[in-house]
C-alpha cells in the first residue's frame, strides 16, 4: 500500500477532517437532503465512516463504505458499535476496482484535496461512478468549481514568504534569495485574509460530477481581473466551491469560515497595480509529471511565468 493510503489510516488526520465543522456540517446537511429513504449508497473513501453512517441515519437501505487504507478496520468497529452493521458494509478496497451487483442510487465522497484536485482522488470516484451508479443516479458533491483571485498580502509575501529575504539579518544580505525562492514556485496551503483579495474572484474549472471525465480537470485559459484598489499583486489565492446538493454549498474561500483546506497561495514577484486596471492571468492546470498525487499549476502574468507544484 502506498504512502498516500497509509497517511489516511492515521486517526489524527481523520480527526482533523471530522472536527472541521463547516465541512462536516455541510456534508451532514447535504446527505440529509439527498437521502429520502430506501436508497443504495456508496461512500468512496469512507475514512472514519462518518458519511456512510449519516447516510444510514437518513434512511439509506444499503451503504457500501469503501476505503483502501487500514482505517477501514476502525470504521467497521465504529459501525458495529453504533448498531449499523445491518445497513453498512465496510469494504477494504480500492473504489476503482469495486463492483456491486445492482447499480446504486447515490455516490457520496469527500474526495476533495488541496486546491480541490490535489491527491487526484477524483479519478477513483469517477471510475466507481462509471461502474456502479445507475442511470439517473446522483453524485454528492454534484459539482465543483476552482476559483482564483489576486492578492496583496504583506504577511504572506513579506513576512512568511519570499519577500522575507529583502531585509538584512544581523547585517547579512540575503536579498538574492527572494528571486530564488520565487523560482522554486511552491504553492502553500494557508489562510488568506479576505481583506487581502484585491479583485473579484474568477472561476477557472467547473465540473458537473455526474458527467465529468477524469481529463476534464486539466484545463488552460485566461482570467481577467479588474483591480478594485491601488496596491501590489504579490500572489494569487486559489480555492474550491463544492455544490454538495442544490441547496448546500461548501465554499472554502477567504470570505467564508475557515476549513482544514484553507486556501492555496501562489506567490509571484510583486506587480504594482491601480484601481480599475485589468490584469490578465494565463493558467495551465496539469497532472504532475512525477508525483501522481500532485498537480502542476503554470501561471503567467505579463512577462513572468511560474510553474507551481500543488500537493
Amino acid at each position: 500500500m502506498d504512502f498516500y493510503f497509509e497517511t489516511y489510516a492515521e486517526l489524527g488526520l481523520q480527526r482533523l477532517m471530522v472536527s472541521d465543522r463547516p465541512r462536516t456540517d455541510a456534508f451532514a446537511a447535504a446527505i440529509k437532503e439527498a437521502v429520502q429513504g430506501g436508497e443504495t449508497v456508496i461512500d468512496v473513501g469512507t475514512g472514519s465512516g462518518l458519511l456512510a453512517m449519516l447516510a444510514a441515519n437518513a434512511g439509506a437501505k444499503k451503504v457500501y463504505a469503501l476505503d483502501q487504507s487500514a482505517v477501514a478496520a476502525a470504521a467497521r468497529e465504529t459501525v458495529e458499535r453504533n448498531g449499523m452493521s445491518g445497513t453498512i458494509d465496510v469494504v477494504n478496497a480500492n473504489a476503482s476496482n469495486f463492483d456491486v451487483v445492482e447499480p446504486v442510487d447515490l455516490i457520496v465522497s469527500e474526495w476533495l484535496g488541496h486546491f480541490g484536485f490535489a491527491e487526484t482522488m477524483l479519478d477513483d470516484v469517477i471510475n466507481c461512478r462509471d461502474a456502479n451508479l445507475k442511470e439517473g443516479g446522483r453524485m454528492l458533491p454534484s459539482g465543483v468549481e476552482l476559483m482564483m483571485a489576486p492578492v496583496d498580502s504583506t504577511v504572506l509575501y513579506d513576512i512568511e514568504g519570499p519577500g522575507f529575504w529583502k531585509d538584512k539579518v544581523h547585517g547579512i544580505d540575503f536579498s538574492h534569495l527572494e528571486r530564488r525562492e520565487l523560482q522554486q514556485a511552491l504553492a502553500i496551503k494557508t489562510e488568506i485574509p479576505a481583506a487581502d483579495v484585491i479583485a473579484e474572484p474568477q472561476g477557472l474549472v467547473k465540473l458537473d460530477l455526474a458527467k465529468a471525465a477524469k481529463e476534464d480537470v486539466w484545463q488552460h485559459g485566461k482570467l481577467r481581473f479588474k483591480i478594485d484598489r491601488d496596491g501590489k499583486i504579490n500572489g494569487f489565492a486559489g480555492w474550491f466551491v463544492a455544490e454538495l446538493t442544490p441547496s448546500v454549498i461548501l465554499d472554502t474561500g477567504p470570505f467564508q469560515a475557515t476549513t482544514h483546506w484553507m486556501q492555496t497561495y501562489f506567490a509571484i514577484e510583486p506587480i504594482e497595480v491601480k484601481v480599475g486596471e485589468e490584469v490578465v492571468l494565463s493558467y495551465d492546470l496539469t497532472r504532475h509529471p512525477v508525483e501522481p498525487r500532485s498537480l502542476m499549476m503554470n501561471l503567467t502574468v505579463g512577462e513572468a511565468s511560474y510553474g507551481f507544484t500543488v500537493g
